[in-house]
């Protein structure tokens, strides 16, 4: 288990319980890393704070002297927007290994990105936020900001004459006390312009008089506003909505219904003046219990359009970082399946990189690891096959991998390599959940993939050209 930064220094005797309670006082106020706030109180100096971070991370630490001198050569091998994006700087090319400071030197994703874009190994450093921070913005001219709330002074203060002038009583307030709603707090009610507030009270419309016990369910509800009949002629009045159509809900008061929910009035209602028409949230978001579709309610949105390729082809010429080609691919492949996914693919493991759509959650397929020492979905990668589209096979390791998806797994699914130069750089995974009656147009991924590794070569030849 890593030990806490602040348990750490204290074990080594190089802070007090009172001066840890009072970094962890300003790490709050501010909203910054302890080891900042320590730093920046002068508790502890930075090399002590390198000295922790290098060895929770089992890495060497960079030390600000390192971060000051970069030659221009070894910074254009990494883009200024990755730098800024994962707070990382390259402080030097050796032996064709790039020497990368790093916030977070076990970021995977980052590491993945920068070698797959340098095409050289990488050597982790950590370094302090900060010093990384005040570097790139040097190095790159990119502003990220301060990590410290500044407290601005107040304006200065006017000279004071050596005599004291006499005090003079303050005037009496003539405007009345204002309460907490904005209103006079002894204003009489008639007076007040209040446009929730009838200015005369009027018997409540019949509608809405109690009439009887509360229904027993939504759906008695429903029956009992269905069966309610309306009259052609209401009486005169205050103008106000007509009554629902058959089929929808009433504005009768329920026990246990959340507030109600603003929803345009159908065609051929009155508008409610000053507003929608309101309806329960509970019957806005339930269907009528029969199949047909009742009056006044509106019809489901139609399905989205299908993405045409060249949709997804002219996104991918336009790409300029290896994001905006995964992107590409994964709104395209969220526009025909239930869920998509990408994977990135490395030597002895696949990472996840993100996700769409049936309740897939991108932090969460951004933790997925799946190990391929052993039986599961990715091992085709390391086959002959260009693609796999088929039930899941009931193994452990895809058990794990659904349960860190956090979905259950689906009736088919259809995996494809997007590969560099015969190697696979990511997994395309995508699934109907249960549905299985739709077979893939495997020749149409197929084609998107070969444009998206093109895209991706692209990138990586204009970022050796820019390390010449």
């Amino acid at each position: 288990m890593t030990q806490k930064l602040g348990e750490w220094l204290i074990g080594k005797g190089k802070l007090t319980e009172e001066q840890l309670q009072r970094g962890l006082h300003d790490k709050t106020f501010f909203g910054e890393r302890l080891g900042h706030s320590l730093v920046k109180l002068g508790f502890i100096d930075e090399d002590t704070l390198g000295e922790y971070l290098a060895e929770i991370a089992r890495t060497r630490y960079a030390t600000a002297r390192r971060l000051e001198s970069v030659s221009t050569e070894v910074l254009a091998a990494v883009p200024g927007r990755l730098a800024a994006k994962y707070c990382i700087v390259p402080i030097a090319i050796e032996g064709r290994r790039l020497h990368l400071a790093m916030r977070d030197p076990k970021d995977l994703i980052a590491l993945d990105e920068i070698a797959f874009l340098t095409g050289l190994p990488i050597e982790p450093y950590v370094a302090t936020e900060f010093r990384l921070i005040q570097a790139i913005e040097r190095y790159y001219n990119i502003s990220l900001g301060t990590k410290a709330i500044p407290v601005a002074p107040g304006p200065p203060e006017p000279p004071r004459s050596k005599v004291a002038a006499p005090l003079k009583a303050a005037p009496r307030a003539t405007m009345p006390e204002i309460g907490l709603d904005g209103l006079p707090l002894h204003a009489d009610q008639d007076d007040l312009d209040q446009p929730f507030v009838d200015a005369a009270p009027q018997a409540p419309p019949a509608d809405l008089e109690a009439s009887g016990p509360l229904p027993r369910s939504l759906d008695a509800w429903r029956e009992e506003s269905a069966e309610t009949p309306v009259a052609e002629n209401p009486p005169p009045g205050p103008p106000r909505a007509a009554a629902p159509a058959p089929g929808t809900a009433t504005t009768r008061p329920f026990a246990a219904v959340p507030p109600p929910v603003a929803r345009p009035a159908a065609p051929g209602t009155a508008a409610r003046p000053g507003g929608p028409t309101l309806v329960p949230r509970a019957a806005a978001s339930l269907a009528p219990p029969s199949g047909a579709r009742s009056p006044g309610v509106q019809a489901a949105p139609a399905p989205a359009p299908l993405l045409a390729i060249e949709s997804a082809s002219a996104r991918l010429r336009e790409a300029e970082t290896r994001d905006d080609v995964f992107d590409a691919v994964l709104d395209f492949t969220a526009n025909r399946f239930l869920r998509g996914a990408l994977f990135v693919a490395q030597t002895d493991r696949v990472l996840g990189w993100s996700g769409r759509g049936g309740g897939l959650a991108p932090t969460r397929v951004r933790n997925v690891i799946v190990p391929l020492d052993r039986p599961s979905l990715f091992l085709f990668v390391r086959s002959s096959t260009d693609y796999f589209y088929g039930p899941v096979p009931d193994l452990p390791a895809n058990a794990k991998f659904y349960l860190d998806l956090g979905c259950p797994p689906p009736a088919r699914v259809l995996l494809m390599p997007l590969t560099i130069a015969e190697r696979p750089a990511g997994i395309l995974y995508a699934d109907n959940g249960p549905d299985s009656s739709k077979a893939p147009d495997v020749q149409e991924f197929r084609r998107l993939l070969k444009k998206a590794s093109i895209a991706l070569e692209i990138l990586i030849l204009r970022n050796k050209i820019m390390m010449i």
